[in-house]
């Protein structure tokens, strides 16, 4: 998690993600309006950093989020998050009557310092539609939140939850969120799936669609895609075959890993709702921005400058077919609080000859997400026989998104410009989903590669490592 003030950046990668149901535009607002469409309240944060956040309300002790507005009591906004699988909550100035005290302290650190800490907690919670017994990190005065967020919720793989660890040899319960709303409800298919919105205005907007055990009835061709193989047990990882370039196809460099089933020339990859851009191999970097027209490469920030009005025309390849990224997505504006104006920079990242550590060879967050509509499938970690996989339907259309790119960025432009006009606060705390940083970066992310200054904008680049 990295923590920033509006005139930095925060790009540590790996964490959050948010819920909604059947997709229905909402009115813009901090609250939005909540229907029968939205039962999770699911919003695309982006008022502060300049990175999307996406959130969604999680009550407790049967406050629904009406009655938790108006009387102020539990229900919070939290950010939702592929890479890890624990919820914790900031209870500041909150009394869980009802909650059972485990006895059990849990501390969940992040790449920028900041901290979740507290007393395991056991008590009903609702998601949506869905209200089970859930164990939870009662993390009061934790400095791991962001953007108005209240918490964390992972929707990971549960072997990387560090409740149930610690929960593992006592008589508590310490299963995830989606592990309960699937035990809950046997009927239910054991998968979820995300399409994540796009938004160039800072401020908040509806953010999507998260569905769980169905799809979006316009994106149902998701049924047909590929099944792309979790290998990793523990974790939203899939194979990656390269990547396309201004048509030009790439090759990865060889893996750090060897899976069943994967090939030399497959990269493992972790798709990670949390971070707002991506890590990648250097080799893959160099081929997207390494011919840009005043694009440099920064050793220190491990990610190009490039002019605010490049096109990228890129493409991931999964599973044979080719997912475009729009132009957008592949440049990221911040502002320069020193020089005024706008510093722009490479969507993608990397950390040196792979993408990662010991998670996957690369991360693909937000930059990446938002061009595809993803199902996210158990499989039998929670039921059934049949092995955890991914799908991706590709939602992002070549030709449009070039048409629409110019006018776009300017519109980003503009708003940040007019946010970095706003009183900048001493800090705005960010979290992640693992380990890392929020807003923009990732509650997953364990270590800060780098944070370092550039032309007054601090850019904390972080890599998962639990």
């Amino acid at each position: 998690m990295n923590r920033l003030s509006l005139a930095a950046l925060a790009c540590l990668v790996g964490h959050s993600i948010a819920l909604s149901l059947p997709f229905r535009p909402r009115t813009p607002g901090r609250y939005g309006t909540r229907d029968a469409s939205d039962p999770f309240n699911f919003m695309n944060v982006n008022n502060q950093s300049g990175f999307d956040i996406y959130i969604a309300t999680v009550s407790v002790e049967g406050h629904d989020f009406e009655e938790s507005r108006k009387h102020n009591i539990f229900g919070r906004d939290v950010q939702l998050d592929t890479g890890s699988s624990d919820l914790w909550l900031d209870t500041t100035g909150v009394q869980l009557t009802t909650f059972q005290d485990t006895g059990i302290n849990q501390l969940v650190p992040y790449g920028d310092g900041s901290i979740a800490q507290g007393p395991i907690e056991i008590g009903n919670v609702t998601v949506g539609p869905y209200t089970v017994t859930q164990a939870l990190i009662s993390a009061p005065g934790t400095n791991a939140t962001e953007n108005g967020d209240k918490g964390l919720m992972g929707v990971g793989l549960p072997g990387i939850s560090q409740v149930s660890v610690a929960l593992n040899a006592t008589n508590f319960q310490g299963k995830t969120v989606m592990e309960n709303i699937f035990a809950a409800n046997p009927s239910l298919p054991p998968y979820f799936t995300v399409d994540l919105s796009r938004s160039e205005t800072m401020g908040s907007s509806s953010g999507g669609t998260f569905t769980i055990g169905e799809t979006r009835s316009d994106l149902g061709a998701i049924s047909n895609a590929p099944k792309l193989p979790v290998v990793n047990p523990t974790r939203w990882v899939t194979l990656l075959d390269g990547i396309t370039v201004a048509g030009q196809s790439f090759a990865p460099p060889i893996t750090a890993f060897e899976f069943p089933g994967q090939l030399p020339t497959q990269l493992v990859t972790l798709l990670d709702t949390g971070g707002p851009l991506a890590v990648i191999p250097k080799m893959y970097l160099d081929a997207i921005y390494g011919n840009v027209p005043g694009a440099q490469f920064s050793t220190s920030l491990s990610a190009y400058t490039v002019p605010c009005d490049t096109a990228i025309d890129l493409s991931f390849v999964f599973g044979g077919i080719s997912y475009p990224i729009h132009p957008i997505d592949a440049v990221v504006g911040v502002v320069d609080p020193t020089q005024g104006g706008i510093v722009c920079f490479s969507g993608f990242v990397t950390a040196g000859n792979l993408g990662l550590d010991s998670s996957a060879d690369v991360l693909l967050g937000v930059s990446f997400l938002r061009n595809v509509y993803a199902l996210f499938d158990f499989g039998n970690v929670v039921s059934g026989t049949d092995a955890p996989f991914i799908q991706l339907l590709a939602t992002t259309d070549t030709s449009t998104a070039a048409a629409e790119f110019q006018s776009l960025s300017a519109q980003r432009n503009a708003s940040l410009m007019s946010l970095g006009s706003q009183p900048s606060p001493t800090s705005v705390a960010s979290g992640g989903s693992g380990a890392g940083a929020k807003s923009g970066a990732s509650r997953n992310v364990g270590v800060s590669i780098a944070l370092v200054t550039f032309a007054g904008v601090a850019l904390g680049i972080g890599i998962i490592l639990i």
